[in-house]
Formats: C-alpha cells, sequence, structure tokens
C-alpha cells in the first residue's frame, strides 16, 4: 500500500466516524416539547344584538369575520351571557364542546362562595386525562325554547308584554313554502292572556319573503291555531294549520305535518330579511340554539348564575368546558362577566389547549 493510498483510506474512515458520531448525536437528541396554546382575553360581548368572535389559535383572540355563517375563523361566539360555537346549526365549523359540570350541582351560596382562586384550581385540575371520547362532545342544535322568549313581563305595565324582538324562520305545514313569524302583540285581561297577534312574511317554495301580514288570535276560548297561507285562524284538523297558541302562553308547531322553525338571530333585520326556506335545520317546536354550553342563568349548569343575591348581577360558576376544534381539545373557562369599571356584557375567557 502506497502512502497516498494509506492517507485517503485514512480520510475516509475518519469521515465515516464523524457521520457516524454526528448520526448518534441527532439520535440521542430529544425533540423540544410541544408548546401549547393558553391565553386570557377580556371580550367586550355587550351588544344585545351582534356576536363578538373569539379564535382559540395562536393564544387566542378577537376576529372579525366578512360572515360569520360561512366563517371558519371563529371558534366561539360571545353575545352579553350567551355563547355560540362555530359548529352544528350555529355555524359552518366543526366546533363542539363538553361540559364538565364541576360545579353544575352547587348551591346558590357555594357559588357565591367561590374565589377566583378557586376558579383557577379547578382550571388547572383538568388534564389530558379527562378528554372524553369524541362521541361525547356535542355541536350547536335545535331544543325546544325553555323560557317562552316571545313574551316578557314588563314591569312599568305589571303584566306580561309580547317580544318582537323573538322572531322564527318557519317551514310550513305539508310543504307549503315558508315563512318568518313573530307575536307584536299580548292582550291581557289582568293576569289573564285573551289574546295576541302575530306578524308575518311567507314566500313559496323557490320565492322570497313578502310583506308583512298580521294574524289575530283569540285565546278567550282557548286554543287558536293558525295558517299562514290563509293569513287566518284555522281548523285545527289535519294539515292546514301551521303555529297554535294556547291560553297559558304556549306555541306549538304542526310538526306531524312536516312543520318547523329555527329561531332569528336579533341581528336579523325581520323587515328585511329575503329568505326563510335556507337555515341549517328546522325543529318541530318552537325553537332555539342550544349546545354543550347552557344558557341558563338560574343555577349552576352553565357558565353565570344571575340574581343570587337579588342585586341584578351574574356570579361565574367556574365550570370547565372541553373545546374541540378538529383535532384539538381546548379547556375553557369563563371567569369574570365584567370589566375593571363594573360594566356589564365583558367576559374573561381562560383557556388552554390539551391536545
Amino acid at each position: 500500500m502506497t502512502l497516498q493510498t494509506s492517507r485517503a483510506l485514512g480520510a475516509c474512515i475518519a469521515s465515516s466516524l464523524t457521520l457516524a458520531l454526528l448520526i448518534a448525536c441527532e439520535s440521542d437528541t430529544t425533540a423540544p416539547p410541544e408548546v401549547f396554546e393558553e391565553g386570557q382575553i377580556a371580550i367586550d360581548a355587550s351588544s344585545p344584538v351582534g356576536f363578538t368572535y373569539l379564535s382559540l389559535a395562536d393564544a387566542g383572540g378577537v376576529v372579525i369575520p366578512p360572515d360569520p355563517a360561512t366563517s371558519n375563523d371563529w371558534h366561539m361566539g360571545f353575545r352579553r351571557f350567551l355563547i355560540r360555537l362555530n359548529g352544528g346549526v350555529a355555524g359552518p365549523g366543526s366546533v363542539s364542546a363538553v361540559n364538565l359540570g364541576n360545579n353544575a350541582n352547587a348551591s346558590a351560596e357555594e357559588i357565591v362562595a367561590l374565589t377566583e382562586q378557586d376558579g383557577e384550581a379547578a382550571f388547572e385540575a383538568v388534564t389530558e386525562a379527562d378528554i372524553p371520547a369524541a362521541g361525547s362532545f356535542v355541536e350547536d342544535g335545535l331544543a325546544p325554547d325553555p323560557g317562552a322568549s316571545w313574551f316578557r313581563f314588563d314591569p312599568l305595565a305589571g303584566t306580561l308584554v309580547a317580544n318582537p324582538g323573538a322572531a322564527w324562520m318557519v317551514r310550513e305545514a305539508s310543504g307549503r313554502g315558508f315563512a318568518i313569524f313573530r307575536v307584536t302583540n299580548l292582550r291581557m285581561q289582568g293576569q289573564r292572556p285573551v289574546g295576541l297577534e302575530i306578524e308575518y312574511r311567507r314566500h313559496v317554495p323557490n320565492g322570497t319573503l313578502g310583506t308583512s301580514g298580521t294574524i289575530e288570535g283569540d285565546l278567550s276560548r282557548g286554543p287558536v291555531f293558525l295558517g299562514l297561507a290563509d293569513g287566518s285562524p284555522v281548523s285545527p284538523a289535519g294539515c292546514g294549520w301551521d303555529i297554535s297558541a294556547t291560553p297559558d302562553l304556549t306555541i306549538e308547531i304542526n310538526a306531524g305535518c312536516g312543520a318547523g322553525t329555527f329561531p332569528l338571530d336579533p341581528a336579523q333585520d325581520f323587515t328585511t330579511l329575503s329568505n326563510a326556506d335556507d337555515a341549517p335545520e328546522y325543529g318541530g317546536f318552537l325553537s332555539v340554539i342550544s349546545g354543550a354550553v347552557p344558557a341558563t342563568v338560574d343555577d349552576a349548569s352553565g357558565v353565570f348564575w344571575y340574581n343570587v343575591r337579588e342585586n341584578s348581577r351574574m356570579w361565574p360558576t367556574y365550570n370547565v368546558f372541553l373545546v374541540r376544534v378538529d383535532e384539538q381539545v381546548y379547556k375553557v373557562q369563563i371567569t369574570s362577566y365584567y370589566d375593571a369599571a363594573g360594566a356589564s356584557g365583558h367576559p374573561t375567557v381562560r383557556f388552554l389547549r390539551l391536545r
């Protein structure tokens, strides 16, 4: 072997050893731990009409989608104490959630006694091990209106009055067409309902909503059945009616003949809306949007408990929710309803991605 050949062989061996060492070192290197998004953000959700939209991605932030009904940029929507998820009937996304209900069975006094430290401890206690099977997560869907949102108590009048701010899309019975309706007047005799007035706009299939009409319903003799195509009270037999109202202030839908409702958002203008045939679905009842985040504020199952001390204030329940966005899962907790100045409708949201 010549000297030149020996030197070349040595260089090759050294190079091979160096490469082997590099490979060994690289294989021994531990990958950096994954950093999960977390954040806390105060949201101005004080509008009684429009939602404020939150994205949980990239440490979270408020987003302004051009059209929330078609946008995947938002994950949660906030309006006062109401919370929507971008999924199911509430949006085009696939966001779903489950309520861990850690304080759901607490009494009013127990909720009042909770401190921010208690809330933080409950939040910190939730880990990836608490994530249930995918089938436990719930998207927003339709449920029967639990609180009869079409009327309210007027303290000045000392009686019940209609709430025309609540309105619904209607799929009419037997496929006759579509409409929107709201109750514009509730006639009371003392504390006894004796009549109501419904305002409606309808269109036939493939049409658009027409001008407004009204139907008077007499409740003094019992339930009244209304046909929107006829624009008048009709017989309760068969499929001629779409909506019925009873003296105990129950509104029913002729679900047996295919009628159904979908709630209008308060931001939608009843007088200028052009279509009622484009709802994600129609429930066979007077419907509200409901999901894993309860809208109730009269017990500990939701996000807030209202008026516990009869001072018209919201108390946080510190319940923790798991919110699923595609394959990612976040733990979310609402810690306050007021800003630093005490203004209502400013929830503070705390979250951390667990997976």
